[in-house]
């Protein structure tokens, strides 16, 4: 039996107030490590040069995290304060947390960040990553240890033909990485649409007209999914695994609607 350990600890910060050259001075502070795909607890100290925790329970303080190759501050977040002003143990703490969503636009690189505070005048005062009087402390971001976000695919390329007026091309089902229970989810974006609309799959890797076969989504009676002067987002789930599928629609009698679009997962 494989034995894995896994460790459930805190990022600390530590912000020096002032900065000073003596025997208790700290030259740098290590480098944080932020994780795309999960959300980021980070835990803030600040003290002053003797290394004591200060009283920061009527401060505010601002997390800025900088981008080195533009110098553009790509995530702020104002921290919340856990000193209460009386509570020893929680003395001169803070924490922000760095969701999934702020680093989803982000590379995996290293980035610079800095902790400032906020005066009740609007104005900015510096804190400083050491004793050394260094304001910037050092972030890097990686991918690859958790699932993270996959786009749609969207679907807005209709051509006349398939089994309906209309027909999109194929696409990929990604059958290597589904089971038999593989869930897909496509939302339907109409525009003043009645008619109909089939989804198609085939296990052919180089498909014919005839190699498709309609696919019933959960809950429906029929392959022929039905709109009404529709002018919405519709869901629809189905399962299965398929080398590729392809989704055709057609108008009802003098409808002159569209299906816009059709976002695809699976």
């Amino acid at each position: 039996m494989q034995t894995v350990q896994r460790y459930l600890i805190n990022q600390l910060v530590i912000a020096y107030i002032s900065g000073y050259h003596g025997r208790n001075s700290k030259v740098y502070d290590r480098r944080l490590t932020l994780h795309r795909g999960v959300s980021n607890p980070v835990s803030f100290t600040f003290k002053n040069e003797d290394q004591k925790a200060q009283n920061i329970s009527a401060k505010t303080y601002e997390f800025n995290m900088i981008d080195s190759e533009s110098k553009k501050a790509v995530i702020t977040k104002t921290l919340t304060i856990l000193d209460d002003g009386s509570t020893v143990s929680t003395t001169g703490d803070a924490s922000c947390t760095i969701t999934e969503g702020d680093l989803l636009p982000l590379d995996a690189k290293f980035y610079n960040f800095a902790v400032r505070e906020v005066n009740s005048d609007g104005s900015r005062e510096v804190t400083y990553a050491d004793t050394g009087y260094a304001a910037a402390g050092t972030v890097e971001i990686l991918d690859g240890a958790y699932p993270e976000f996959v786009a749609s695919t969207n679907v807005s390329t209709f051509s006349s033909g398939g089994p309906l007026a209309y027909v999109s091309g194929s696409i990929d089902a990604r059958p290597g990485i589904n089971n038999n229970k593989a869930l897909h989810t496509i939302a339907v974006y109409t525009k003043n649409f009645t008619g109909a609309l089939r989804v198609q799959g085939t296990m052919s890797a180089s498909p014919s007209e005839t190699d498709y076969f309609d696919i019933t989504m959960e809950d429906a009676g029929s392959p022929a999914n039905s709109f009404t002067s529709s002018t919405t987002v519709s869901n629809f789930n189905f399962t299965g695994v398929y080398h590729s599928v392809r989704f055709a629609w057609g108008n009802s009698s003098s409808n002159t609607g569209v299906i816009d679009k059709i976002l695809y997962r699976q």
